[in-house]
């Protein structure tokens, strides 16, 4: 059990502390004392004792907060940067963005910038900084300056677009690529492992799908078991239908007994058998996953599991045929979506946009549009526009269900404006799909060509790099919205027409294709707020 100081008494014992002239001192000994528990339960979260080091720090949060809070007062700079590096991954399993955020910018102000020109070349090194405790020296140190700078980068974010696509940030990305080289261990671990992403964001990889094969390429050379597992993982979830990445992380996961891995790769696989039409296996998986983090008390993962299990479940014939099976179901889906609000874990809700898809394909598009005001409702300054638009994107779907196709066609131009850059980089896909969705707002609206266009330019494009990936909405839902789209425009053109124009739109690039949408005739309705 944990008890807490009343205000009034603490501030009693620091006047008694400043009167004794021992203040400085204890607090000195406070901030070795939790940099230490810190430092050391790091490395738990990465295996069989992942339970109590979750638990432990969440315990010790304030106090490791307040250790921090010396360490940059005193100027600490060693002390201030181990305590960031052995936090990082622990604020990113508990998105705790503002504590990563906050942190990284303070420490990695009390030193010097290894990214300030002349860039500092780094060197070889092996293992992560906080595998032994200040004082550093030599490449210790510059690597963890380094890497301080990069988890704050990684998590700079907000407005209409990120700070990674600002000029500034453009420079800083530069320098990260300088500072590093191909085949360095640290590539291969986080927040090294910002180095390949640089490149993608600077143009040196031509996408998403092979920056992810250098990142496990590397991994396979360089990085531990875990290091792979994670690549593996992240190339499954980013690019989607990577059931053998999916199946080894969860085979090497399983073998470090990290159960956050276990359950995140048993719901990767689980999403690709579901495209692959395959629910019972997906059920399967789901159901695992969620057993695993509820065991592991990641009660803010529990509600994203439980509502992929909901949604696939629905769509099995025994419970979809059964109304009772199917109220029940629908109901474990509202309860997740209502769980995960609780938990304000998630920048976008997984359960939110299952349960606001589920609400928008059975007719009830008034529910479904609560449920985007309410995820909307969570964003904070550091959500990304992309974010904004794949919502956007969503209120043009809803739009076209209500018959307001206008509407529809405004806000679907807005959601492209949000989502450009990065999402080109990072999520092309969900440009991608505002193509289908866009298609059945120009029929609607009386622009059927522009329709016909887009439809070819989706059709063109579904099936690229990355095209079962990060994606707005589920298979069933993309595919309702492509049958729709093709009989509003078929119905609205000569045969001969539609060829023409849908061959056109197959021969636009994404880039093209996104301009078709985003750059709407002047004069036609702004949509309603959503």
């Amino acid at each position: 059990m944990r008890y807490r100081l009343l205000e009034t008494v603490a501030e009693y014992a620091a006047r008694r502390l400043d009167e004794a002239g021992d203040r400085d001192a204890t607090e000195r000994r406070h901030l070795t004392h939790y940099r230490e528990v810190a430092r050391l339960s790091d490395p738990e979260l990465r295996g069989p004792r992942q339970e109590s080091a979750m638990l432990r720090l969440e315990t010790e949060h304030d106090n490791v907060r307040g250790a921090l809070r010396t360490a940059v007062r005193l100027r600490a700079e060693q002390d201030a940067l181990c305590l960031v590096h052995a936090m990082s991954w622990f604020w990113q399993l508990r998105n705790h963005q503002y504590d990563a955020l906050t942190w990284a910018r303070e420490a990695v102000a009390l030193g010097p910038d290894p990214f300030a020109e002349p860039v500092r070349a780094a060197g070889p090194f092996e293992g992560r900084c906080g595998d032994v405790p200040p004082p550093w020296s030599g490449e210790r140190l510059w690597e963890a300056r380094r890497g301080g700078r990069l988890l704050a980068l990684a998590t700079e974010g907000g407005g209409g677009a990120t700070a990674l696509e600002q000029d500034e940030a453009r420079v800083r990305l530069e320098a990260v690529i300088s500072a590093y080289r191909p085949g360095l261990p640290q590539n291969t671990r986080h927040p090294g492992t910002m180095w390949f992403f640089a490149q993608l964001m600077t143009g040196r990889f031509a996408g998403l799908d092979e920056t992810l094969a250098a990142l496990v390429a590397a991994a396979r050379e360089q990085g531990d078991g875990w290091d792979l597992a994670f690549s593996l993982l992240l190339r499954a979830k980013l690019l989607g239908g990577q059931e053998r990445d999916a199946e080894e992380a969860l085979a090497r996961f399983e073998a470090t007994g990290d159960s956050w891995g276990i359950a995140e790769s048993l719901a990767a696989r689980g999403e690709t058998y579901e495209r692959a039409g395959r629910t019972a296996e997906a059920a399967a998986d789901f159901a695992r996953a969620m057993d695993a983090v509820a065991r592991l008390g990641a009660r803010s993962q529990v509600p994203v599991f439980k509502a992929l299990l909901a949604a696939v479940r629905l769509r099995m014939p025994d419970v979809a045929e059964d109304p009772v099976a199917r109220a029940a179901t629908e109901r474990m889906l509202v309860d997740a979506a209502e769980e995960s609000g609780a938990s304000g874990v998630e920048a976008v809700s997984t359960a939110r946009l299952l349960l606001a898809q589920h609400y928008g394909n059975t007719g009830r598009t008034a529910p479904a549009r609560e449920q985007l005001r309410l995820m909307r409702a969570d964003f904070s300054e550091l959500t990304p526009g992309l974010f904004h638009g794949m919502l956007d994107g969503l209120g043009g779907w809803l739009d076209c269900l209500d018959g307001a196709f206008d509407a529809a066609d405004a806000r679907l131009a807005g959601a492209v404006r949000e989502m450009e850059t990065l999402a080109f980089l990072v999520a092309p896909y969900l440009v991608v799909t505002q193509l289908a969705t866009a298609a059945w707002a120009r029929a609607g609206s009386g622009a059927a060509e522009e329709g016909a266009r887009l439809l070819g330019a989706y059709d063109a494009h579904r099936g690229g790099p990355g095209g079962a990936g990060i994606r707005p909405l589920t298979a069933r839902t993309e595919a309702a919205v492509r049958a729709h789209a093709g009989r509003a425009v078929r119905a609205a053109l000569a045969p001969a027409t539609f060829a023409a124009h849908y061959d056109e739109g197959r021969a636009l690039t994404l880039h093209e294709a996104a301009a078709l949408v985003r750059d709407r005739p002047a004069g036609r309705a702004t949509p309603p707020a959503t």
